[in-house]
């Protein structure tokens, strides 16, 4: 996958349910898993503003 897109989870789903090749499958499967990883991570752990609301730079703002 080095250099593509990462495919939707849901596109994922729909090829898995539809692959006859268990080889294939097998592939779809761990880029799903991958995928599903990658949204929980964004999810649980977002991406903060290294900048403050007041222009402060994050270590100005948790450390005063």
């Amino acid at each position: 996958m080095a250099g593509q897109k990462q495919r939707d989870w849901r596109e994922l789903c729909a090829a898995v349910t539809n692959e006859p090749d268990s080889k294939k499958l097998d592939s779809l499967v761990q880029e799903l898993i991958r995928a599903l990883d990658e949204g929980e991570r964004e999810w649980r752990y977002p991406v903060c503003s290294p900048i403050g609301t007041n222009g402060n730079t994050a270590g100005d703002v948790l450390y005063g």
